[in-house]
């Protein structure tokens, strides 16, 4: 099979696999699927804020003894790819290897101790991610990052046209991602520190997403003015928001409240 026919036959494959997913699992599941099919031995995702740097969601499906080394040791301080992509630009391709043999004693150039991230690729390899490559979609502050990590390099696999197939592979993927919700079964919001709403809490930010104001919402809800108060405060300080608009907004970017 020729590189243009596998190309052809995994955009195919792509989109009746897509397509035959609803629910946010199924869609995830599919993505995954798809990502083997192109090389890589897991997906991760997430969705920021790129003015505040806030994260919405992340979800992964990297080995979990790996993510719980990750998370303990923090190295989601220093993780070049994460921040890049909080800041919509996440490189095409990020080679872990190669970069630790570039490592000079300060570090990355943004301040990260090496020692941080040469245990970040150490760990990533002893795991054979030993790529990522990753596609960043921003329409104004909010965006998108879908990055794929490989044992392979994956130019392997199409060779000159491997940026164009993962470029058309993972915009279709990125097109179906939806955040993990309620169903959330493997992910991580590194950092966030945030905590899922209660019922409650989420009847009143819908309101408040249909530009309803507390009056109103106590009314349409039957309950105080002061109760439609406390409970934006506590959404707020469970999104770890600083004002009403901005709980609001993560919410939304969360999966907790639909608009």
């Amino acid at each position: 099979m020729t590189t243009t026919t596998r190309f052809a036959q995994l955009i195919i494959d792509t989109a009746d696999a897509l397509a035959s997913a609803d629910t946010s699992d199924e869609i995830w599941w599919s993505i995954n699927r798809v990502a083997a099919r192109i090389g890589a031995k897991a997906v991760n995702a997430g969705s920021f804020a790129r003015s505040t740097q806030e994260i919405g969601w992340i979800r992964s499906s990297m080995d979990p003894l790996w993510l719980e080394e990750y998370a303990d040791a923090g190295l989601f301080a220093v993780d070049p790819l994460l921040g890049d992509a909080m800041r919509g630009k996440a490189p095409p391709l990020y080679d872990v290897l190669g970069r630790d043999r570039s490592l000079q004693g300060a570090g990355d150039g943004n301040g990260a101790p090496v020692g941080k991230l040469r245990a970040l690729h150490s760990g990533m390899a002893s795991y054979d991610y030993n790529y990522m490559i990753a596609h960043s979609w921003f329409e104004g502050d909010a965006g998108l990052c879908l990055a794929l990590g490989c044992r392979e390099d994956p130019h392997d696999l199409f060779g000159p046209g491997t940026a164009r197939a993962f470029s058309a592979v993972s915009a279709m993927m990125a097109s179906r991602l939806v955040a993990p919700g309620d169903a959330l079964h493997e992910g991580w919001a590194y950092g966030a520190g945030w905590q899922p709403l209660l019922p409650q809490e989420r009847d009143v930010l819908a309101c408040l997403a249909n530009g309803l104001g507390p009056f109103a919402i106590s009314e349409r809800l039957a309950i105080t003015e002061v109760e439609v108060v406390r409970r934006i405060h506590s959404a707020a300080l469970k999104m770890r928001a600083r004002t009403h608009d901005q709980a609001l907004a993560l919410a939304i970017a969360r999966g907790q409240v639909e608009p």
